[in-house]
């Protein structure tokens, strides 16, 4: 409206009323829907930079906290005036993956913190998720000089996030930190919600905490490097935000999931700013995962298996994701819980956009259907030594099933490709 606007006004007057048009809009886009736990989920529509460019704003408003989620481009040049505008002149500590310890980015970020800023490099890859790595980083903090006024960034994907923040949520008993993700998977799942963890030897995240971020920062530009194959993981992380509750989105993706992957910046934006808001409303109303926060482990229960059968180190957490996704449709079609056009609707489109659909895309050999299951018995989810599936009623209609029997579950993998 602003842009039809300001061609359609006297040139003198343009600048003027095309603020006046911004203001408006401004005040329409923000909403507030309230829960019965009387907990409060807000989005802003748009909020004006210091340079004049509109940034997406959500805010999740909680029991005991509230913060905000930042999605736009070009947002770490103005890193320095996100800290100054939460936490006043407190001290900064940034933490990073080291595979970005080239990246310009990371130098933006280092100049705009300050030079009285240290800096911590975390090793990448899911090795990083463990009691070792993060007893070196519990060390490195406080080498430091980390205290109860400090603040942690961390710059990554989600191993970075996830070590960093629950480093964050114990040493010294709970420090402020920020994330800045760098990943579409991080960026749309991860950094989202306070979820904190590393790996046991046992399974994937099974020591961790609920540890909600001061601020996330989204900028759509860090992904401009990232590679085809963490693109596509991370979509798989999208798709199934579409598939728990949200039909329409799972339409828009079908159209434009190609212009997401070919990092299209409208349609990534678009894309980002839909699962941020889905998993903001569920965590507003489920903070701890005792009930609808459930839901957002859609094909997980299969894919935390696979990772771990694969000592984290064949597959990417998507990419083992995408294949638990298509295997709880196809059990839900199954188990009658839904028609199986609805499960061929979902692995067509994961087959069209060339995303692993089936368990031998993930193992070179073999994978035994009672190793499977005995790595989903320790899964955190679990209930009553239940294994907890989400599974659908059709896209869009995911639910919370404890009622998969185990000879049903071990016929169900050996037809599916396991031995």
């Amino acid at each position: 409206l602003g842009e039809w606007h300001l061609k359609h006004t006297i040139p003198g007057k343009n600048m003027i009323r095309y603020l006046s048009w911004i203001l408006l809009l401004n005040m329409i886009f923000a909403v507030e829907v309230e829960s019965k736990k009387k907990t409060k989920f807000t989005v802003t529509g748009i909020v004006l930079g210091k340079d004049g460019q509109g940034l997406k704003k959500v805010k999740i408003s909680l029991k005991d906290t509230s913060y905000h989620i930042h999605i736009g481009n070009n947002l770490l040049t103005k890193i320095n005036y996100f800290h100054k505008n939460r936490f006043n002149d407190r001290p900064k500590i940034l933490t990073y993956d080291k595979n970005l310890s080239e990246t310009p980015i990371l130098s933006v970020i280092r100049k705009k913190l300050g030079s009285s800023t240290r800096s911590i490099a975390i090793e990448p890859g899911e090795k990083s998720k463990s009691i070792a790595a993060l007893e070196k980083l519990y060390n490195n903090l406080i080498k430091a000089g980390v205290d109860r006024g400090t603040v942690i960034y961390v710059f990554g994907g989600g191993v970075a996030g996830d070590l960093v923040g629950f480093a964050a949520s114990t040493i010294l008993r709970g420090v402020d930190y920020v994330q800045i993700p760098t990943t579409l998977l991080s960026q749309i799942d991860s950094s989202v919600g306070g979820k904190t963890a590393i790996n046991s030897k046992y399974g994937k995240n099974l020591i961790g905490s609920f540890y909600q971020p001061s601020l996330v920062l989204i900028d759509i530009d860090t992904l401009k490097t990232l590679s085809e194959r963490q693109m596509k993981s991370g979509y798989a992380e999208m798709i199934k935000y579409a598939i728990i509750n949200d039909l329409s989105f799972f339409k828009w993706l079908e159209k434009n999931g190609t212009n997401i992957l070919s990092k299209n910046n409208s349609y990534l934006e678009e894309s980002i700013k839909k699962c941020v808001i889905s998993k903001a409303k569920i965590v507003s109303l489920d903070e701890r995962e005792k009930k609808q926060r459930t839901l957002l482990n859609l094909g997980h229960t299969f894919a935390h298996a696979f990772e771990k059968k694969s000592n984290f180190t064949q597959m990417t957490h998507g990419e083992a994701v995408s294949v638990g996704i298509v295997l709880a449709a196809k059990l839900s079609s199954k188990l009658k819980y839904c028609k199986e056009v609805e499960s061929n609707r979902i692995e067509n489109h994961l087959k069209s956009l060339k995303l692993p659909t089936e368990l031998k895309h993930l193992f070179s050999k073999n994978i035994k259907a009672t190793s499977l299951i005995e790595s989903m018995k320790l899964d955190k989810k679990n209930y009553n030594n239940v294994i907890r599936f989400i599974l659908i009623k059709g896209i869009g209609k995911a639910f919370i099933c404890d009622k998969v029997e185990e000879n049903d579950l071990k016929n169900f993998l050996t037809e599916n490709g396991a031995t």
